[in-house]
């Protein structure tokens, strides 16, 4: 009879045969029943349908940062997060705990942390991103008894400008369309950005379902917000010269869809062909709410198309487009 995977045998120091079940990530099972025996294979599909191990268990001390990260990634605090999210924090819990992971969560004081963000002052977005990462899974260690304390209490965001992602000039579009003429892959998904203001990670998973009878439809992935809107001219003439084989409307030269870092890389070097190292996939979408604005949406009439939960980013956009307007006006009385 053929052994199954991840099964070995051996004799212990009595000299009794043991059957050994290992595989990477899962617990170590034994038993001493006969192969080939109903036991044994009972014993087999309990040990091949186990739990995984959390992630880290291996490297854990009872009370440790490692010990926190473990648990707080099995919780429904976790859980519950969109996968990006997930993503995101575990990406940025797990370089701390690979820093910290071994001393003892109930001895981190806020001190420690203001002086962990210190040494990040070189990148403040970064620490920014940490410590909102650290509020969250020490709300969690609180309310699960790992700490007496929030030892993010009280500890502040580092201050400083940035104006992120540069906005795209209308400029900057003009020979963007220049190099890329409608019917090439490049301009599909500069005129997806572009016309229908969403995140590129939307925009690079949309089908041919989502973009039909004049209308774009997308379930945002950041906020399940569902946007609906009406298709722009230019790019119901970008979608009619684009040669459709896939379900997906941009995909690599493989014919298969982008990763999120693939698109956005994609994006950015066919702006830089056209002269614009500095133009990114997002500041795509920030040139579509400045263009709304400056056209006189309201920030309501904005939010429909980008799908923003807040108004907070939006009305950045009319204020700037109401300051232009005002000092056209102004110049003019003085004309």
């Amino acid at each position: 009879m053929k052994r199954p995977p991840y099964v070995s045998a051996y004799r212990d120091r009595h000299g009794v045969l043991r059957w050994r079940f290992r595989r990477t990530g899962f617990p170590e099972i034994q038993t001493r029943e006969l192969f080939g025996s109903e036991a044994w294979w009972t014993w087999y599909s309990a040990a091949s349908n186990a739990q995984p191990r959390p992630v880290g268990a291996n490297r854990t001390k009872p009370g440790s940062i490692h010990a926190l990260g473990v648990a707080y990634y099995a919780s429904a605090d976790f859980l519950g997060l969109k996968p990006n999210t997930q993503k995101t924090y575990k990406g940025i819990f797990d370089r701390y705990r690979d820093k910290y992971g071994d001393n003892p969560v109930i001895l981190l004081e806020a001190r420690h942390i203001r002086g962990q963000m210190d040494k990040m002052a070189s990148t403040p977005a970064a620490a920014n991103n940490l410590l909102k990462v650290l509020r969250a899974v020490m709300r969690f260690a609180l309310d699960r008894g790992f700490v007496r304390s929030d030892p993010t209490v009280g500890v502040r965001m580092l201050r400083y400008r940035s104006d992120g992602f540069h906005t795209w000039t209308e400029q900057e579009i003009m020979a963007f369309e220049a190099k890329w003429p409608v019917g090439t892959n490049e301009r599909l998904g500069f005129d997806l950005l572009l016309y229908t203001a969403q995140r590129s990670g939307d925009v690079r998973q949309m089908t041919r379902q989502q973009v039909r009878d004049g209308r774009v439809s997308v379930r945002q992935e950041k906020t399940g917000q569902l946007v609906d809107i009406p298709q722009h001219p230019n790019l119901q003439a970008s979608l009619a010269a684009h040669r459709r084989e896939h379900l997906t409307l941009i995909t690599t030269q493989q014919g298969m869809p982008f990763t999120d870092k693939g698109f956005g890389n994609w994006v950015s070097k066919a702006a830089e062909r056209a002269g614009l190292p500095h133009c990114s996939a997002h500041g795509l979408r920030k040139a579509a709410a400045r263009r709304l604005a400056e056209a006189g949406c309201t920030a309501h009439e904005i939010m429909a198309i980008t799908g923003h939960q807040s108004l907070k980013e939006v009305e950045r956009y009319t204020r700037e487009a109401a300051r232009r307007g005002l000092a056209d006006t102004a110049m003019k009385r003085i004309g």
